[in-house]
């Protein structure tokens, strides 16, 4: 047997992989605008055009309707007495009872989505470190918790080489920074940790939601982008107002100089930005509708790789950090059972595995079955036999 194989390949799995390209493109195509360094500072404005990206998947949503109602029957041919309409019935009920449940779970993700990002905006801004390889851990206990889901031994032997790797990740950003920035602030990485846990709990959130309450990707896309979109204007008003400084940003001087000095690069660039944040987030959302929550993390993996394809005056470092991420990578795919290591049964639980002992199992059921049929005839037919010669006896 070999020791690494090949688990279970979905199709689908490649959304992921290309919301991860897509941010990686998305972070070299927009460092080479000249405009830039003006949208970072306002990071609001980047979150606002996030967000209308977002709502543009109202496009997908309306066509998948229209799709949906064509091969809809037409329930006005049947009678009211007939089973179709009763079913009809049951569904709208059931839509009825999940509508209110749906949108009450939309508020609560995007609440959280909105307070990780303004946290990211005050506190993290400047916050080098990799902490996102914790959202393993933390996707993991909010599923067990909320989803109900199991882990097994080669998802545990994921995570610990996962989390080792990310720490000698951390030591790389330290090293690479200049003196005057290795200062450590326990309080900020202490709030990205928190912003780490809010990004997992929405993302968790999502899924039950998806699961629960027959919701569609798309729709959710839509409305938390809406509500995501609504909430950042009204913040971005409120600190413009009271004239505060958020991140070492000043507004509204910044907002000012931003909109003064508007050109067709800005245009671009928000473009840009307004198509990244569309394409990704509903990457997302699939991601979340067809996979496990997890399964997310394969884009966070991948946009990482920016960082260690850049020049710079640490070129070894870079190419470590590379290969440190490629290792990552191979770890995330064990967890999410696309790769099997077959020794010392670490991959004895995976879905692929316990299907095979399942079909083995219900063969052996069904052998046993058949064996057991064919004894009991024959035990009827030597009863018949001994009746048979005790009748001519008698």
């Amino acid at each position: 047997m070999k020791i690494i194989s090949l688990g279970r390949i979905n199709i689908k799995f490649l959304i992921p992989i290309l919301g991860g390209i897509i941010r990686l493109i998305y972070k070299y195509i927009i460092v080479l605008n000249d405009k830039y360094e003006a949208l970072t500072i306002n990071p609001f404005l980047l979150s606002i055009y996030t967000y209308i990206g977002m709502i543009l998947a109202f496009i997908p949503y309306l066509i998948r309707n229209y799709r949906s109602k064509k091969s809809y029957i037409n329930p006005d041919i049947f009678p009211n007495e007939s089973k179709l309409n009763i079913k009809l019935i049951f569904h709208n009920d059931i839509f009825k009872k999940t509508r209110f449940n749906k949108y009450k779970y939309i508020v609560i993700a995007s609440i959280f989505d909105f307070i990780s990002t303004l946290l990211s905006y005050v506190f993290c801004m400047n916050v080098v470190y990799n902490l996102w390889i914790f959202d393993i851990i933390f996707i993991s206990i909010f599923s067990y918790f909320i989803l109900g889901s199991k882990f097994y031994r080669h998802q545990y032997l994921s995570m610990i080489i996962i989390l080792v790797l990310g720490f000698i990740l951390n030591i790389i950003e330290y090293i690479k920074l200049d003196e005057s920035e290795n200062s450590f602030s326990l309080i900020d990485v202490f709030i990205k940790f928190l912003t780490e846990i809010f990004f997992c709990l929405t993302i968790v959130i999502i899924k039950y939601n998806l699961e629960k309450n027959y919701s569609s990707p798309y729709e959710l896309c839509i409305w938390e982008g809406a509500i995501g979109l609504i909430l950042h204007i009204i913040c971005l008003v409120i600190i413009n107002s009271l004239e505060l400084t958020i991140g070492g940003n000043e507004y509204p001087k910044n907002i000012k100089y931003y909109f003064d000095n508007y050109n067709i690069n800005d245009f671009i660039e928000s473009l840009i930005v307004i198509i990244t944040g569309f394409v990704f987030n509903i990457s997302l959302m699939l991601t979340c509708n067809y996979f496990t929550p997890a399964h997310v993390l394969i884009t966070s993996i991948i946009k990482e790789y920016h960082y260690y394809l850049q020049k710079g005056e640490y070129p070894v470092l870079n190419i470590i950090g590379f290969l440190i991420l490629v290792i990552i990578l191979f770890a995330f795919l064990i967890f999410v059972e696309i790769i099997e290591i077959n020794i010392f049964n670490i991959s004895f639980n995976t879905k692929k595995n316990i299907e095979r002992r399942s079909r083995l199992d219900s063969y052996l059921d069904i052998n046993n079955i058949g064996l057991n049929d064919e004894k009991i005839l024959e035990d009827e037919d030597s009863l018949n036999s001994t009746f048979s010669t005790n009748n001519k006896n008698v």
